[in-house]
């Protein structure tokens, strides 16, 4: 095969190489700067969400906490602590964070800096705060709660000593502090929950208001069917949570029990299951579900606008027992009756008889481990105030999106920043693409997203790198969907996410996981490949199926016929599935139905034709004009030794003593064949697919990658618009073929001498080519190539062409994963993206002066989180008589005197004077008719407490009963049109204060 009379002719050429322009790159024009990054660094663990910043933290387990706002907005923390277990925003200007280790670190959101770490005196159980104060609840192990004075970084010497072991059972065993909540319109006054008891508690007067007891007679069937009925029982609380007006409470039990009380006098309501009422009262069992279900995990008590109209969100208690919970049940109570003219009996009917009950299943295999509610009204009623959304924490570290009340899953990637998308569901596949830059900016300016659910902080705009087209990200998740956006994000004033929902177009939500993306950046072409065998090509375009009036939803696209999977056609148009309210964007136009198992490659070219590969060693070639597949055939057919292909790329350049240039298939094998396949055209204006010749690697190792190049004109041969139009001219394009396999590289630059090969010790991850512009000798604009191979120690290594020597060893500053690095890209601008976790990449260039602003990744200017322009509604309060009839009104400073007893250190930072602005409208007074929520007053009599006074004064009050408690409060809506007029200032605010700053004003 290999003539010696070529090897003259190959020496000649290596030599012009050297002494052409490519000779003259050395290893000092290069450096490994980090541009951006992206994702999360591990599983996510905790989250928070302030609604008046708007703005959203999320901690993983490997200790950094990233905090998000709108569009872009993000500033991670990288904190020395092991994982979160629980995050609080404080008074819009901190974030408290409490390890795993029971240290609380308190961080500044205004000069995005750790300001405190402290360690508890014991086992953190519970924790509890209020957007309107600076103090920190903490629940112990040991059943006592203390105080945090977030402001100062002090704790308090105010304690509050275990209730349930000093007062309400002194012989049964000690209790930890299973949740505390404050009340949610007096501040003076706790919720705190122990195994075996719940109690009020008044901050004033330091004393048990009211307790709350659950215990099952004989007889009595509870929540846990597998219980013995006979014998009395008190099931352990596991939650405790207030009404939004303050009058009931509920209890959860580890038997499943839903406990309702009267907040006064601590009677019961009702007590519940999701299936059964009743389960407290003996023989009452006849008719219950008789299930055993999986334990309640928690509930959150949701109210609308109106904090009457209340719903209960519930994480467990419907999967069989012993089993992980997988969905959320909701149970909407609608308008809570009023307080004075209802009776128990029509308040238990109340609770026992919802509106509506539903459950939320999530297509996730993983189990939830908790749920976040995201307000949209005020930051109160224990961050419950007219939800839209629930952030749902995952056990493998996903987050899941629901709508609420509807429990419909979203996975829309444009609700958050592009971060979050790695984990909302899970990437199975990443890649990037270098797309021409009026292209890109011209496809994101068509479809720009505006629905991003936070609104917070400000992007700090970054300097456009020096470089040729723009770098985009490809992710393709779990659930089906491929998305799409730019990189190198900051350097864009705004930026859109491209959402494929790959599931849609196929029909189904089975085996729809992404294995394969390929991008043809030129034509704006896509092929998908998922777990099912299946490929969908699409491609963006105006959307032919595009309706004005539809409804951006999960569900769009044509269901005349809802799956694909019996049908037996191998390309089936797809086209009218396309979401009809998409006016432009990727359209999905055929699918790929092969029946031949898993794909192993797929490659869509820039000239109209793509290949796929399957493990059972078919390849396919379709023309997508048509569409019509051109090829279809067996690896063992041509008698080859190779399983599958495992590699493909499209060319145009000579092949071997060729007079002309033609479209070449290169297909890289399992066991290290090179297969060449040409494409040709026909009379009839069709094209075929020939075979013509294959080589083999000498270690017979995989190739995991083919790339073509022309060292001669220091340029790519891959196949692209341009080079098939000058075919028609008779270019004869003399290329070389780069072969990477897990060992080394092999560069045939002759068909007929043995290729130039590069072994390393380090097995290799991906390998490519950069063409690398430089000024020559008299300052003229030269471009170099460059081969850069990553390995999987993440070193990478710059290598000279046609050679190999090694130029420059790179290191980047990170420890990324093995298995996630071969997923990593090297794109032609000199642009690395490399995957260092499952949820996590980082973009590298190797060419001088391409990091942002030129500074480190450690002294790049980060994003602006607080705005202090934005304040604080006042605090819901209870109404005139309940206020008459006893209940103890607290201000914030009061608060603030008897938790520190009187002897509050100076303030420690500038954030004090900050939050105690953005504060300043929340005054405690007692309430008017006009400025709060609907009044109530028992129709019982209270238990004994208060002035005797108070009780006197209750006649002339209660001839407005019928008036106070018909009035509609008008707190919601003033809190919620100045929170959107003070968020549609956001934007201005940050920017004229950022300007402000850098001018020195």
């Amino acid at each position: 095969m290999f003539k010696s009379r070529r090897l003259k002719n190959v020496t000649n050429a290596l030599k012009s190489v050297r002494g052409g322009d490519s000779g003259h790159l050395n290893g000092k024009l290069f450096e490994l700067t980090e541009v951006c990054r992206s994702g999360v660094g591990g599983n996510v663990v905790a989250m928070a969400f302030d609604p008046v910043q708007s703005l959203l933290a999320v901690a993983t387990e490997t200790g950094e906490v990233h905090v998000y706002g709108k569009q872009q907005v993000e500033v991670v923390f990288t904190l020395k602590i092991k994982a979160a277990k629980a995050m609080r925003f404080v008074k819009g200007v901190y974030l408290v964070v409490v390890d795993r280790s029971d240290g609380l670190t308190v961080i500044s959101l205004h000069r995005k800096c750790i300001l405190a770490s402290i360690y508890a005196p014991g086992k953190i159980t519970a924790v509890e705060v209020d957007p309107s104060v600076d103090w920190m609840l903490l629940g112990l192990q040991n059943g006592s709660v203390i105080v945090y004075d977030v402001d100062r970084d002090v704790l308090s010497p105010y304690m509050i000593e275990n209730l349930q072991k000093s007062t309400v059972f002194p012989r049964e065993r000690s209790s930890p502090v299973v949740s505390i909540q404050w009340h949610p319109r007096e501040l003076g006054t706790l919720l705190i929950a122990y195994e075996r008891v719940v109690v009020t508690y008044s901050l004033v007067e330091n004393c048990i208001k009211q307790q709350f007891v659950y215990e099952l007679p004989p007889g009595a069937p509870g929540g846990d069917p597998g219980a013995d009925i006979n014998k009395p029982r008190a099931p352990f609380v596991v939650q405790a949570l207030y009404h939004p007006n303050g009058l009931h409470i509920l209890t959860v039990h580890a038997d499943n029990s839903l406990v309702f009380w009267d907040a006064n006098n601590g009677e019961l309501i009702q007590a519940r299951t999701l299936f059964d009422m009743d389960v407290h009262v003996p023989g009452s069992y006849e008719n219950l579900n008789g299930m055993r279900n999986d334990r309640i995990k928690k509930v959150a008590w949701i109210c609308d606008a109106d904090p009457e109209k209340t719903s209960l969100l519930i994480a467990g208690g419907t999967a069989p027992h012993g089993t992980e919970t997988f969905g959320l049940t909701m149970l909407d109570f609608g308008t809570t009756p009023k307080y004075s003219v209802t009776s128990y009996e029509k308040m238990s009917h109340y609770y026992s008889n919802p509106v509506r009950q539903k459950s939320f299943m999530l297509p996730s295999e993983s189990s939830i481990v908790d749920f976040l509610p995201l307000p949209r009204k005020s930051p109160y009623f224990a961050g419950n105030h007219d939800p839209s959304l629930i952030l749902v924490l995952l056990a493998n570290g996903e987050l899941d999106t629901l709508l609420y009340p509807s429990g419909n899953v979203t996975h829309r990637a444009s609700l958050f920043p592009q971060s979050l998308s790695w984990v909302r569901p899970t990437v199975t596949v990443a890649t990037a693409a270098n797309i021409p830059t009026k292209q890109w900016l011209g496809m994101m300016s068509c479809t720009y997203n505006k629905d991003h659910f936070l609104k917070g902080g400000a992007q700090v705009r970054k300097t456009a790198r020096r470089h040729y087209g723009r770098t985009a990200f490809i992710t393709g998740h779990s659930n089906g969907s491929v998305r799409i956006w730019d990189a190198s994000h900051r350097e864009l004033e705004e930026t859109s996410v491209f959402n494929i929902n790959v599931a849609q177009a196929l029909g189904t939500t089975d085996n729809v996981a992404v294995e394969h993306v390929s991008f043809a950046a030129e034509t704006a072409e896509l092929a998908v490949s998922v777990s099912s065998g299946d490929v969908l090509l699409y491609k963006f375009q105006d959307n032919p199926m595009f309706n004005p009036n539809g409804v951006a939803g999960e569900l769009d696209g044509s269901f005349a016929r809802l799956g694909i999977g019996n049908m037996s056609e191998l390309l089936v148009d797809v086209s009218d599935r396309a979401p009809s309210h998409m006016k432009v964007g990727f359209c999905p136009l055929s699918a790929v139905r092969a029946n031949l198992g898993k794909v192993s490659a797929v490659t869509n070219s820039n000239i109209g034709f793509v290949a796929v590969a399957y493990e059972d060693g078919s390849l396919l070639v379709i023309d997508r004009r048509k569409p019509a597949v051109i090829y279809m055939e067996n690896l063992r057919r041509l008698k080859l030794k190779s399983a599958y292909v495992k590699s493909i790329e499209f060319s145009i350049m000579a092949f071997r003593d060729d007079g002309y240039s033609s479209i070449l298939l290169f297909c890289g094998t399992d066991a290290g064949e090179l297969l060449i396949f040409k494409v040709l055209p026909e009379l009839s204006g069709r094209f075929v697919v020939n075979f013509v010749d294959n080589l083999s690697l000498h270690d017979q190792s995989p190739i995991l990658k083919v790339e073509t190049l022309s060292i001669e004109h220091a340029s790519s041969c891959q196949a692209s618009i341009g080079k098939m139009q000058e075919l028609k001219t008779g270019t004869i394009i003399r290329g070389c073929v780069v072969l990477t396999s897990g060992s080394g590289i092999q560069l045939i630059t002759d068909w007929a001498v043995k290729p130039t090969c590069k072994s390393f010790s380090v097995p290799l991850a991906t390998t490519g080519c950069a063409f690398v512009p430089y000024k020559g000798a008299k300052d003229q604009l030269l471009t170099g190539i460059i081969l850069i191979a990553l390995q999987i120690n993440s070193e990478i290594k710059l290598l000279s062409l046609p050679d190999l020597k090694e130029l420059k060893t790179l290191v980047p500053p990170t420890t990324p994963q093995a298995q996630y690095l071969r997923n990593s890209s090297v794109l032609h601008n000199g642009d690395l993206m490399l995957r260092v976790g499952p949820a996590e990449a980082i973009l590298f260039s190797i060419l001088p002066g391409q990091s942002q602003d030129n500074t480190s990744a450690a002294d790049a200017e980060t994003d602006v989180l607080y705005n202090p322009k934005l304040h604080f509604p006042a605090r819901p309060h209870v109404g005139a008589l309940q206020w008459a009839r006893g209940s103890m009104l607290v201000k914030c400073d009061e608060l603030a005197e008897l938790l520190s007893g009187g002897n509050r250190p100076p303030p420690k930072y500038p954030e004090s004077k900050l939050s105690s602005v953005a504060h300043s409208a929340s005054s405690a007074s007692p309430s008017s008719e006009a400025d709060q929520e609907t009044q109530y007053q028992a129709p019982m009599k209270h238990s004994q407490r208060g002035n005797a006074s108070w009780r006197s004064f209750t006649k002339s009050v209660q001839n407005g009963i019928d008036y106070l408690e018909d009035s509609v409060n008008d707190y919601a809506a003033a809190a919620n049109k100045s929170m959107n007029d003070a968020l549609e200032q956001t934007r201005k605010d940050i920017v004229k204060g950022a300007f402000k700053s850098k001018m020195g004003i």
